[in-house]
């Protein structure tokens, strides 16, 4: 008889000895630690040997290069902040860590990346972070003095709401960002009596669809925008002329700098919409001319951009730190835009409304502006920033001193 008892019993595994676990793992750590130091000693060979980048174009940025060690910007920590921006701006394979970072967080419900919101309507939004208030206690001093130096020259500020917060009922739940329109309202109240508003946010937040204001993929407003701020503009600058124009699609398909510094993906890309004159005067024209490349146009689109890594150059090309246009308008108002790149395109709507406007960008300008404003003799400044760039603005209080 056979005994079939335990014949289906599990078999009793054995017992390892706790000395050979410990060894099991020791090698384990000890491999694990071997790959991590040739992992990162594979990345600094790499990144000594990748040339380094000057531009991302993909971020539409310059890019943080090797401060320059000195005693005075070890003391100041200046060299150490230096040294973090360049090594997070020239790391190996950036856009692809990036892009997987966020692709992590995305599965796992974060809808925020980089300072970059992930909006309900699949757009993308950049974060707005509270201004720096000895900065803007600062900057707001300069243009009213700067007001004050020029009291016969009409001034006006044009402080661009961002989607941030024009699209924040599309902004993912529980989103953390301050309060734009506060800021927005306290820079018109600091420059009350010197400077006058054109606020466009009522027209904005009127639009029919709003959504078309701002590109999915880039942190500028759209033509349709820039468009829509100009017919508030123009009543307030008390242009004329009853100019009106039609928007059309232009070849230019872009994927913006929000992309990738979030490494969000979006889907389809985005459009570049040039809007041209119904009804100019026949005999109109205008020369640009690019003081700082030495060079002369007969328009304010630089239609080769389209099929560049950079669509949104079309208007006035890259950036410039003066800008002059001359034209043929029936007008004897010169006007001086002080501005960001959201006047790129803002700019060609107002062509037909005077006969001098020259365009100065802060960041890159760095000669006398009283120079320029006596020899040009403006008879109106225009300052349009977006709330964004101009909450972190430093340039514009150095520009705007009275350096003679």
């Amino acid at each position: 008889m056979v005994n079939d008892y335990g014949k289906n019993r599990p078999r009793r595994r054995k017992k390892i000895p706790d000395a050979a676990k410990k060894e099991g793992l020791r090698i384990f750590f000890k491999l694990a630690g071997v790959l991590f130091i040739i992992f990162l000693a594979a990345l600094i060979v790499i990144f000594i040997a990748t040339p380094k980048k000057t531009y991302s174009a993909s971020e539409k940025r310059m890019l943080s290069q090797r401060p320059a060690l000195t005693l005075d910007s070890l003391a100041s920590g200046r060299f150490m902040d230096g040294i973090e921006d360049y090594a997070a701006d020239q790391f190996p394979f950036r856009d692809l860590w990036m892009r997987m970072k966020t692709s992590v967080l995305r599965a796992a419900g974060t809808r925020e990346s980089q300072g970059v919101y992930l909006l309900k309507n699949g757009g993308l939004a950049e974060r707005f972070d509270a201004p720096d208030p000895a900065n803007f206690t600062e900057t707001t001093g300069a243009v009213r003095a700067f007001s004050d130096r020029y009291p016969g020259t009409s001034m006006y500020f044009l402080l661009a709401p961002t989607a941030v917060s024009v699209l924040s009922d599309e902004l993912p739940d529980n989103a953390i960002t301050e309060d734009q329109d506060a800021f927005i309202d306290q820079l018109y109240e600091a420059l009350s009596g010197k400077v006058t508003p054109i606020d466009v946010r009522p027209a904005f937040s009127a639009a029919d669809d709003r959504s078309a204001l701002y590109y999915r993929t880039d942190h500028h407003w759209t033509t349709d925008g820039a468009y829509l701020a100009w017919n508030t503009a123009k009543s307030i600058m008390q242009a004329g002329s009853e100019i009106t124009f039609t928007g059309g699609t232009a070849a230019g398909r872009f994927t913006g700098s929000l992309v990738s510094k979030s490494g969000f993906f979006v889907d389809p890309p985005d459009e570049i919409r040039v809007f041209l004159p119904d009804n100019a005067p026949e005999d109109f024209v205008y020369t640009v001319n690019y003081p700082d490349e030495m060079r002369r146009t007969a328009s304010v689109y630089d239609l080769t951009a389209l099929d560049s890594d950079d669509p949104y150059t079309v208007f006035f090309g890259s950036n410039h730190p003066l800008v002059e246009i001359d034209t043929t308008a029936a007008s004897d108002r010169k006007l001086l835009v002080i501005k960001d790149s959201y006047a790129n395109c803002f700019v060609p709507f107002m062509l037909t409304e005077f006969q001098k406007i020259d365009l100065l960008d802060a960041r890159y300008y760095y000669d006398n502006i009283d120079v320029l404003m006596q020899s040009e003799n403006f008879t109106d400044v225009l300052f349009l920033y977006n709330a964004n760039t101009f909450s972190e603005d430093t340039s514009l209080k150095t520009v705007l001193i009275n350096r003679q």
